[in-house]
């Protein structure tokens, strides 16, 4: 039809028939286990064996079959949606309280984000080894350790936390931590932190609190107990806590006096002239920057990590004080990286306050810079156990706006641990680093040699894939198919029931473990496959293989065996990429497996015919060939075209495509205009699916004689395609005939 002209002229119109994507499949498998790692109930998708190992973590002896099932489909192309498996059993390591099951991260910001939790932090991932990790955390602290002289006469200085101190300079802050570090000597036993310490001055037996004790460099840190001591502590003077003993070395004594200072007031100096508790004026000896002394581990200090943290550029715009802090996360016995104490993560210069951001405007308040950056850990709670700067130490509340806030600093009251061996390390104790080692993680429970998971758990992870419109999928990898043969069928079954549901991708199976490996006798083994796939479920979309393969596992340095159910999904993977969807993955041209070594069981051609009847494709090691699958049965249970995986495929294939090219249809005109439009579009797509051999002939019908009035008031639009698929072969039988010299081959051959 002419476009509105009113006089001669050429106008160009266009008419597009290409709404049809060629593109057959999507190569995407899908696969639940219990791995060892990750987010639990949440779809992953990997690409490679070597992402399914840093996602996941790597097989072990308990999850290796479900592990290598996924990796050896891997090894074929394409990529597998990787759901992690619940369990009742399964707890995230946690600093403190109640170990939970945080499952992902939707699960953490839904009921654990808004804290009143029962611990400060907590692995990111469910599991054992989430026991590894100690959490590091450390801010502004003390800004100076004055050294105080012994008095002349009289008693020790006493010195009490959070009392406000100040010199004739002008410097003025609180106390935030007040001991005296001993150097010692001639010690008998070993001294333990945390209990009290007897010690003799000058004939009197006093009690002070053992804060440290670093038996290698032999400095014991001790704290006065309220009211402090009668007398002066001195060299020679004898230290027993039960049967340990020690005497303080000549010039082994060191007072510190852990020093806040107060917003805008000037640092304290050498001579300076302070008072203590009881109003004793004493005279700094010298001043030291605490945070250059302040370590995370033994030897190994914050300053080489980071900078101070002090007062962010957004909360010293908004008038606060004080917000910034430093977090490590280690692993602390090496079951993680495989070296002891290595740092895994480093987060610095965050901060306290609710509202803070960075210079490019992102968040910078640390519990939600961890939730959006760290691998291994998520945040439960503020630290209550906390030194304010200020009269109100509920001003000082974190998690609040920077506004005129003047943030609580940490002040641990367990101090750092020394690894490995647990000593609380000197000048940690009552000080700014926080140390919190993880614990009570748990992972699956054993049965049988392998993590349990029960039927429900598994199912609940594939439903994750049920809807055919937000998952787009192709293959569904059983695994291994069950300890029993009640438990393996209920699995199987609702597995059955999600292909049959969602009828655009296919499952397979493998025999269960008992069936085939460690069973001499082959015809024992064919015996256990048939009873055992008899009690499944009828489809076209299941696959059922004999196989279970031998393959080197270079983790755990062992052979094992494993399912071929991965194998036979990424040979219908490998045959998408090499030939076409339609063509069948079976035979030594498209169904060679990868990386098998034997098979547990090779069925003899008797053997073969048994399974075969029963639906069952045998998995057969050829001398020479290789290990091959050898059979192209889906799992229907009577004669069909879709008892053949290439005619299914090719089914799938097309319904895909045409069924997307179907959508396009929806709120158009349902007229002859647009059914003759579709037609149009579905027509060529055949004829190239035709061409590249997957179909002998078909024909499209939609016109009025399907779509007729009634219909069309209704808003209904019919389309019926009829197609003849091509068809594979599965048995060829060869005739040689011999003759006389004599015969002529017209008189024998016709």
């Amino acid at each position: 039809m002419a476009a509105n002209q009113s006089s001669p002229g050429v106008v160009v119109q266009e008419r597009d028939l290409t709404t049809v994507s060629t593109v057959s499949t999507a190569n995407i498998g899908v696969m639940a286990a219990p791995f060892e790692l990750g987010p639990v109930e949440e779809i992953v998708e990997v690409s490679s064996e070597r992402q399914l190992a840093e996602l996941f973590g790597e097989p072990n002896d308990y999850n290796y079959e479900y592990w290598f099932t996924a990796a050896q489909y891997l090894a074929y192309g394409g990529t597998i949606k990787t759901i992690r498996v619940a369990s009742t059993s399964l707890k995230n390591a946690v600093d403190t309280g109640t170990a939970p099951l945080i499952k992902n991260l939707q699960h953490y910001e839904t009921n654990y984000e808004t804290a009143n939790n029962s611990f400060t932090w907590v692995a990111r991932t469910a599991g054992a080894k989430g026991n590894s990790i100690g959490v590091f955390v450390t801010d502004a602290g003390a800004d100076q350790i004055a050294v105080i002289p012994a008095p002349g006469s009289g008693n020790d200085p006493e010195f009490v936390q959070d009392a406000a101190i100040s010199a004739t300079s002008g410097a003025s802050g609180k106390v935030f931590k007040y001991s005296i570090v001993l150097t010692v000597e001639s010690v008998v036993g070993n001294f333990t932190v945390g209990g009290t310490t007897t010690i003799s001055i000058s004939g009197s037996n006093e009690t002070v609190n053992v804060l440290a004790w670093d038996p290698t460099n032999l400095k014991l840190e001790i704290g006065l107990p309220g009211g402090g001591v009668t007398g002066i502590i001195a060299a020679g003077q004898t230290i027993t806590q039960g049967t340990n003993t020690c005497d303080i070395a000549t010039n082994g004594i060191e007072r510190r006096l852990y020093i806040a200072s107060d917003k805008g007031t000037v640092s304290f100096a050498a001579a300076d002239s302070i008072e203590d508790t009881n109003s004793t004026a004493f005279s700094i000896t010298s001043v030291r920057n605490e945070y250059a002394e302040r370590e995370y581990l033994p030897g190994v200090k914050w300053i080489n990590v980071a900078p101070r943290p002090e007062t962010s550029q957004f909360a010293t715009n908004n008038g606060g004080f004080r917000d910034e802090l430093h977090v490590l996360v280690v692993d602390i016995d090496g079951k993680i990286t495989g070296t002891v104490g290595a740092l895994l993560e480093r987060f610095t210069g965050l901060s306290k306050a609710l509202d803070a951001k960075t210079s490019v405007g992102e968040t910078n308040y640390y519990p939600e810079v961890i939730k959006q950056q760290s691998q291994y850990i998520y945040w439960g709670e503020h630290e209550s156990t906390v030194f304010s700067a200020t009269g109100t130490p509920s001003d000082g509340v974190w998690g609040q706006s920077a506004q005129t806030r003047q943030f609580n600093l940490l002040r641990s009251s367990a101090g750092s641990t020394d690894y490995p061996a647990g000593r609380t390390t000197v000048g940690s104790k009552n000080n700014s680093t926080y140390y919190y080692r993880f614990t009570d993680g748990a992972d699956y429970g054993l049965s049988g040699g392998s993590y349990q998971v029960s039927n429900t758990d598994v199912a609940t992870a594939y439903q994750l894939v049920e809807d055919p419109e937000s998952q787009t999928i192709d293959f569904i990898l059983a695994g291994p198919s069950g300890p029993d043969d009640s438990s393996a069928i209920a699995k199987i079954t609702s597995l059955t029931n999600i292909v049959e549901e969602r009828r655009d991708c296919m499952l397979f199976v493998s025999p269960r473990r008992a069936n085939v490996v460690g069973v001499s006798s082959g015809t024992t083994v064919t015996t256990n496959i048939i009873n055992f796939f008899k009690q499944l479920p009828s489809s076209s979309y299941m696959v059922f293989d004999s196989g279970y393969k031998y393959i080197y596992d270079k983790y755990n340095d062992v052979y094992r065996y494993i399912p071929c159910n991965g194998d036979i999904a990424g040979l219908c993977l490998q045959t998408t990429e090499t030939s076409e969807a339609w063509f069948s993955p079976a035979g030594f041209q498209r169904g060679v497996l990868r990386n098998a070594i034997k098979l547990a069981y090779t069925p003899t051609k008797t053997q073969r015919d048994n399974l075969y009847a029963n639906r069952v494709n045998p998995v057969v090691s050829f001398p020479g060939q290789g290990v091959v699958l050898f059979g192209d049965k889906t799992a229907l249970g009577f004669a069909s075209a879709f008892d053949r995986i290439n005619i299914r495929r090719l089914f799938l294939v097309v319904e895909r495509v045409i069924s997307g090219a179907a959508k396009a249809q929806l709120f158009e005109q349902n007229d002859e205009s647009q059914r003759s439009l579709f037609v149009n579009i579905i027509e060529p797509y055949l004829r190239d699916v035709q061409g590249r051999r997957g179909v002998t002939d078909f024909i499209v019908k939609c016109d009025s004689s399907n779509n007729t009035p009634e219909a069309v008031d209704r808003g209904e639009f019919y389309a019926e395609i009829y197609l003849k698929p091509t068809r594979t072969i599965n048995y060829i039988t060869l005739t040689f005939v011999a003759t006389r010299t004599g015969v002529s081959f017209g008189e024998v051959a016709s």
